[in-house]
């Protein structure tokens, strides 16, 4: 399947190049508990601006956030350490079910209760080198005036680049992380989860089992696809 984003680039009050990336994880000097196995890692994705071209802004003002920027939306991301002390699969557990979902599917279930990554049969059919650290891009959103340039796939191919050292793989669940549907709505769920699906497909993700999609950090796909959004934006 092809994303093509219902929005043209040159829609956007800004240029892409004003878009930028902020990196956060904070981890103990002293690892504790899950600290040495989990880390997770906050990236806020946001549009810098000077005094001029801020849009709340009159041009006498001073705009308070022309530093900081404004934030166009953020990405969740969590990679699981091999070779740690802890089980991986006790630190996702704790950490939520939608991670332990994903690394039970790629994983062996008779190790679950052992330290480090072991892989299911299926994961090392799908991954060229499946040896190193799992990523998990767990939440991307984008504040809806920015929804549909394609901005996201953009984010999450320069974030997972930055990200994905050392990890065989890149793991994620396509689903809606904000909006309801009714009891029993399947149908449009499922509509929203394909769309998303699509999106992630055009970052280099392709379908692993019930519902996880894989990327294979080693393979041309990621590099082709981030060089197939920055030539979107005019890079």
């Amino acid at each position: 399947m092809t994303y093509t984003p219902r929005r043209q680039a040159g829609e956007l009050p800004f240029s892409s190049w004003q878009m930028t990336l902020r990196y956060r994880m904070e981890a103990p000097a002293v690892p504790i508990d899950f600290d040495d196995t989990l880390e997770e890692w906050f990236v806020d994705i946001v549009r810098l601006h000077d005094d001029e071209e801020c849009p709340h802004c009159t041009p006498e003002q001073e705009c308070a956030a022309a530093g900081s920027g404004m934030r166009l939306g953020y990405m969740t991301f969590v990679r699981l350490r091999d070779y740690t002390s802890t089980p991986a699969w006790e630190a996702a557990d704790a950490h939520s079910g939608d991670l332990e979902k994903i690394l039970a599917l790629c994983t062996d279930p008779a190790y679950a209760m052992t330290p480090g990554l072991h892989w299911s049969e299926a994961f090392e059919k799908a991954i060229e080198l499946p040896a190193g650290d799992l990523l998990i891009m767990d939440r991307v959103r984008l504040e809806p005036p920015w929804r549909g340039f394609g901005l996201g796939a953009l984010a999450a191919a320069e974030a997972i680049r930055r990200l994905s050292s050392g990890c065989c793989a890149v793991a994620c669940e396509p689903a809606p992380t904000d909006r309801d549907f009714a009891d029993g709505d399947d149908q449009a769920f499922d509509h929203a989860r394909a769309k998303i699906a699509t999106v992630w497909e055009s970052v280099g993700f392709r379908p692993f089992n019930n519902g996880i999609y894989l990327l294979d950090p080693t393979l041309r796909t990621m590099g082709d696809a981030r060089a197939h959004w920055q030539q979107h934006f005019g890079h």
